[in-house]
C-alpha cells in the first residue's frame, strides 16, 4: 500500500512543478536518539525485568517462600537474559535449584546442581553444586550417582577441608551400601581424621558431613557384624547347637554395640534425614540379630516333643528382648521423625518395621501360651542354666 501512494506522491509533484516556485531542500532530519528498555518478562504467576526477577527470587529465597523464588528464577531463565543480564544466569540456576530443594522437588533440584557443575566447572558455585547434590542423591538413595558426584567433588582442586571429608563421607556410604566395606573403611578413617584435626561438630549438634562419616562407620560395623552366622545357611537335619556359638555370639553382640555407637553419634545430626536412617538401623540390627538366633535347631538331647517345645520357648523368651529393644528404637526414630517433620522413606520404614515387630511379639506370645508350661516356669528354667554356667566358667577359672 505505501508504494502506489508515493507514487502517486510524487506525480502530482511531477504536475504542478512547473507553475510552482522553486524551494529549497529541507536539511535532514537528525537521526533519534537511542533508548534501551529493560525487558518486561510477564507469566500467569510474575513479572518484571530480569534484574527485577532476580532481586524478587533473592528476597523470597532468604524468607524461605520457595514457590515464590521458583516462579521468580524460573521465568527469568526462560527469558533468556543477555547483555548485561547473562550474568544473572549462574546465580539464578543455583537458586532454583535452592528453591526446588525448599519445595521437596529433589529431582529438579538435583539436575539444576548438576547443570551449574556442568555449565560452569571453575567457579566457586560449582563445588557448592556438587556438594549439594551429593545430599539430593544420598536422600534419593541414588548410591551409585553419590559414588560419582563425590569422586568428581574430591577431584577439585580448589577444596578446603570441609568439602574433602564432606566429600569422603558421602563415598563412603555409597561404597558400603553398594557392598564395598573395605573401600567404605579408607574413606570413613581419611574423614574422621580431618574431623579431628578440625574438632569438627564437637559440642553440640552434628554438622552433616560428620553425621554422614558417622553413618557410614555404623554401616560398615553393622555389615560386618551380621557376617557373623551361628549356623551355616543350609542346616543338616541333625545338627545340635553350634560348640562355637557363645564366642560367636559374644563377637556379634560386641559389633553390634559398636556399630550402635555410631549410628548413636550420628542421630546428633542437625539433618532429621540422616537421624531416621540412623534410628532405623538401629532398631533393624536388633531384629535381625533375633531373626539369627531364632534359626538355631534346637539341641541333640531335645528329643521329644515337648523337650523342642521347651527349646523354643526358652530361646524366644531369652531373646524377645532383642525384639522389644527393636520396637524401642523404631518408636524413638518416630518420635524424632515427627518433631523434626522429616518425611523420607526412613521414617515410613520405621513405622512398618515397628508394625512388624508388633505382630512377631504377639505371635509368640500366643504360641507360648499353647504350651504344657506357662513363660514363669520358662523363665526359672533359664535362670537354673544361668546359674550352672556361671559355676562352670568359675571351676574352669581356677
Amino acid at each position: 500500500m505505501l508504494l502506489p501512494r508515493c507514487a502517486a506522491v510524487l506525480s502530482f509533484s511531477a504536475l504542478v512543478g512547473g507553475c510552482a516556485a522553486t524551494r529549497p531542500a529541507a536539511a535532514p532530519a537528525p537521526p533519534p536518539s537511542e533508548v534501551r528498555v529493560a525487558t518486561q518478562i510477564v507469566s500467569p504467576r510474575t513479572d518484571g525485568t530480569p534484574r527485577e526477577l532476580f532481586v524478587r527470587g533473592e528476597r523470597a529465597l532468604v524468607a524461605q517462600r520457595w514457590r515464590e523464588a521458583a516462579d521468580a528464577f524460573e521465568l527469568l531463565l526462560a527469558s533468556r537474559p543477555d547483555g548485561a543480564d547473562a550474568e544473572l544466569v549462574l546465580p539464578a540456576t543455583f537458586d532454583l535449584a535452592t528453591a526446588y530443594e525448599g519445595l521437596e522437588l529433589r529431582e529438579e533440584a538435583r539436575d539444576r546442581y548438576h547443570e551449574v557443575a556442568a555449565r560452569w566447572p571453575a567457579t566457586a558455585l560449582a563445588r557448592t553444586s556438587l556438594v549439594r547434590a551429593l545430599g539430593v542423591h544420598a536422600y534419593l538413595e541414588e548410591w551409585p550417582r553419590v559414588a560419582s558426584a563425590a569422586d568428581e567433588l574430591l577431584a577439585r582442586p580448589d577444596l578446603d577441608k570441609v568439602d574433602r571429608l564432606t566429600g569422603l563421607g558421602a563415598r563412603g556410604v555409597a561404597r558400603i551400601e553398594q557392598g564395598d566395606d573395605r573401600g567404605a573403611s579408607k574413606d570413613v578413617q581419611d574423614g574422621l581424621d580431618l574431623v579431628e584435626e578440625l574438632h569438627y561438630g564437637e559440642g553440640g549438634r552434628l554438622p552433616l558431613a560428620a553425621a554422614q562419616l558417622e553413618f557410614a562407620l555404623g554401616e560398615i560395623r553393622r555389615v560386618r557384624s551380621e557376617r557373623i552366622r551361628f549356623v551355616p545357611e543350609e542346616i543338616p537335619a541333625a545338627q545340635a547347637v553350634p560348640p562355637d556359638f557363645l564366642p560367636k555370639m559374644e563377637a556379634r553382640c560386641q559389633a553390634l554395640l559398636d556399630a550402635q555407637s555410631a549410628y548413636g553419634t550420628a542421630m546428633r545430626s542437625v539433618d532429621p534425614h540422616w537421624i531416621a536412617m540412623a534410628g532405623y538401623r538401629v532398631g533393624e540390627m536388633y531384629r535381625t540379630l533375633h531373626r539369627d538366633l531364632m534359626v538355631i535347631p534346637p539341641t541333640l538331647l531335645a528329643k521329644s516333643g515337648s523337650d523342642k517345645q521347651l527349646f523354643y520357648a526358652m530361646m524366644h523368651v531369652r531373646y524377645r528382648v532383642l525384639l522389644e529393644k527393636g520396637r524401642d528404637m523404631m518408636e524413638r526414630t518416630l518420635t524424632l521423625g515427627e518433631q523434626q517433620l522429616d518425611s523420607s522413606a526412613w521414617v515410613n520404614r520405621a513405622k512398618e518395621a515397628k508394625r512388624d515387630i508388633d505382630v512377631a511379639i504377639d505371635e509368640e506370645k500366643a504360641l507360648l501360651k499353647s504350651f504344657p508350661f506357662t513363660e514363669e516356669e520358662v523363665q526359672k528354667a533359664l535362670e537354673i542354666l544361668r546359674k550352672k554356667a556361671e559355676k562352670e566358667a568359675e571351676r574352669r577359672s581356677r
